[in-house]
């Protein structure tokens, strides 16, 4: 069962490393179901490299540690569906 864990954490590890890598780099969130409801996507790409590097390394660090790094990226994947909408460019979903 063990393996089994091992496996599932480093996919996830993978899946949360590559989308938070994406949503720093573009600023866009990759995961559809969270596309529309995280306001500053940056800020969720912080939290998914953080929660990615604690479930990658939980083998490796003491529980501490990997609590710590994966708590902490939760708290900022929360943040960022919390705060309020970010403009950079004009809202085009009103009309004139």
């Amino acid at each position: 069962m063990s393996t089994f864990f091992l496996a599932v954490g480093l996919v996830m590890a993978l899946v949360l490393g590559v989308a938070g890598s994406v949503a720093l780099v573009t600023g866009r969130v990759v995961l559809p179901w969270l596309r529309g409801s995280t306001t500053r996507p940056r800020l969720w790409g912080v939290g998914a490299l953080l929660s990615a590097g604690g479930l990658a390394g939980a083998r490796l660090m003491p529980f501490e540690v990997d609590a710590l790094l994966v708590l902490s990226g939760l708290v900022f994947m929360g943040a960022s569906q919390f705060f309020g909408p970010r403009r950079t460019q004009p809202d085009r979903t009103t009309t004139p």
